[in-house]
């Protein structure tokens, strides 16, 4: 049967550093809120991390935390038992403020900022184009290391202008591409005559992309897609890489391990659906007064709804599916095709936990009916989008 994988949480509220950089698609307000930033500050450690930036809106402050084993020590007995040093950082017209302090807290614990240990090392004003070392550090045992303030206003490259560029397909099309202190934004043009399902751009170790859900293009034939928020730091290390791009009739250009993931993981989904829909529309059928309690007994039978392919099976039909792959390379495929069985699951539960909430607040103010009422609604566009999922595409 399917069940939940566990999943950790965190709860940081400072930005880290050296992470693998996530999928991003910036929204218009996001997109407004980065044009806004004009000043950037950028920190030189005197290692081989990439250099650290933070860049914002006027007047916002920007924080970050750099971990003690990202400094050099110098003088281990007066850096005592300290676990980062927070950098804090707030534009003002022409200049940037920048204030130090060291941390104490032990950050492997959740929520160790909450009630914070620190000592301030300083306060300091940077002018546009200049840098400063801030030798209070040495007090503490830290090696100084360089801040500078530079412009952090966006630029629009032209064709042929910035990062190394490696595009695999031949309908995907960068129509903008813009440098920003801190990341890029490429927008991409679907040319072809099909629409897109799935894409994915590549900047070294880390990616970005898009892929459609219950049954919908990610970008329609002839349409601009979303943009994308790829970090600096990598795309100016190893460029970018449009490595592939899946269409709705199941063809693909680039990369064709990458496209077989998706497609294999879009098969997960058609098989499992037709039980989740058969579910779904023995729901809709029962009198509006069993409504709610069918809905109840909906949502904990998909928790738990058996899978519609065994693992043996699942690898004979990945063997006739993709018959032109290694069998190493099958085999891996078989837990993106398990993925796409939890999330056919999934594209009815995420409703229903939408719908739970909204239903409850009409009935804490007596609209009992009108609860029932977004109950059907929400259930026939699961219905809807799971029959669109199985129905081939014409």
């Amino acid at each position: 049967m399917l069940r939940s994988h566990p999943r950790s949480s965190t709860n940081i509220s400072l930005v880290l550093l050296i992470t693998q950089f996530m999928p991003v698609v910036v929204s218009g307000q996001q997109r407004e809120s980065l044009q806004q930033s004009e000043l950037g500050l950028e920190i030189v450690l005197p290692s081989s991390i990439p250099r650290i930036r933070l860049a914002g809106p006027q007047g916002e402050r920007r924080g970050t935390l750099i971990f003690r084993q990202m400094l050099r020590i110098s003088y281990p007995a007066a850096a005592g038992e300290f676990s980062a040093l927070e950098v804090s950082a707030q534009s003002v017209g022409e200049v940037m403020k920048v204030t130090l302090s060291i941390i104490y807290n032990d950050l492997s614990k959740q929520g160790s900022l909450k009630d914070k240990k620190e000592r301030l090392v300083g306060t300091y004003t940077i002018n546009t184009g200049e840098s400063v070392r801030p030798i209070e550090l040495s007090e503490f045992g830290i090696e100084p290391f360089e801040m500078k303030v530079t412009s952090a206003k966006p630029v629009v490259l032209k064709p042929g202008e910035g990062p190394r560029m490696i595009n695999k397909t031949t309908s995907l099309e960068v129509v903008r591409l813009e440098k920003h202190f801190d990341h890029y934004l490429i927008t991409l043009k679907n040319i072809s005559s099909k629409n897109v399902m799935a894409y994915t751009i590549w900047t070294g170790g880390s990616g970005s992309g898009s892929q459609g859900t219950r049954g919908t293009p990610v970008i329609a034939a002839g349409a601009i897609g979303h943009e994308h928020n790829l970090q600096a730091t990598d795309v100016e290390a190893d460029g970018i890489t449009i490595s592939d791009v899946v269409f709705d009739d199941g063809t693909f250009e680039g990369d064709a391990k990458r496209a077989a993931q998706f497609l294999a993981h879009q098969e997960g989904i058609k098989i499992q659906s037709p039980h989740v829909l058969r579910r779904v529309e023995q729901a809709l059928k029962v009198d509006d007064s069993d409504l709610q309690a069918e809905f109840d007994k909906l949502e904990a039978d998909l928790w738990v709804i058996p899978e519609a392919i065994d693992k043996p099976s699942a690898l004979e039909f990945l063997k006739t599916k993709f018959s032109s792959l290694d069998e190493k390379t099958r085999a891996e495929l078989y837990e993106h095709l398990k993925g796409g069985l939890y999330d056919a699951r999934n594209i009815a539960l995420v409703t229903i936990g939408e719908t739970r909430r909204f239903a409850e607040g009409l009935e804490e103010r007596g609209q009992f009916a009108s609860a029932v009422e977004s109950i059907k609604m929400s259930l026939t566009r699961v219905k809807k989008d799971l029959e669109r999922i199985i129905t081939p595409q014409q």
